[in-house]
């Protein structure tokens, strides 16, 4: 019996260094290598037909379309390591035709380290002591003071 449970402890164990993989965003078709679109030959319509809906359009230039896609590595517990990024960005001119497209992958990002400051407030730092007695011999508001009377 011992035995037994030891081998499940040891199997439950092992099942969590297995690595989990998974992909976000736009993922290639069965027999599509890459997202292309030919420069004055295509435009919006003919993109949305092949590729589909894109994964974020522009928000100051609604005329740039985004098709994104990641894939990441987990093991257990640990944090999530991306291990490809692609993006494909089709710009269309005004008349609707694509005039340029450009591929990054994830040598082309940058790391963003976000700040983590604390904006101060206005008010004033209250110790222990303040905290527990601050309130001590006041009222609460609208005691002693005349309301509506009925009627009004």
């Amino acid at each position: 019996m011992f035995r037994m449970l030891l081998i499940f402890a040891g199997i439950l164990t092992l099942q969590a260094c297995v690595s989990v993989r998974s992909n976000h965003g736009y993922v290639l078709e069965r027999g599509q290598t890459e997202l292309t679109g030919e420069p004055g030959l295509d435009s919006k319509e003919s993109i949305l037909a092949k590729f589909g809906e894109p994964s974020m359009i522009g928000v100051f230039d609604t005329n740039a379309w985004y098709y994104l896609n990641a894939s990441n590595t987990t093991r257990a517990f640990f944090k999530p390591k991306v291990r490809t990024r692609s993006v494909v960005a089709f710009h269309f001119g005004e008349d609707g035709l694509v005039e340029n497209v450009e591929a990054f992958d994830l040598a082309d990002g940058d790391n963003v380290k976000l700040v983590s400051r604390e904006t101060p407030t206005r008010g004033k730092e209250l110790n222990f002591w303040e905290q527990l007695l601050g309130n001590v011999g006041q009222l609460p508001a609208g005691i002693g003071q005349e309301g509506p009377t009925p009627g009004q």
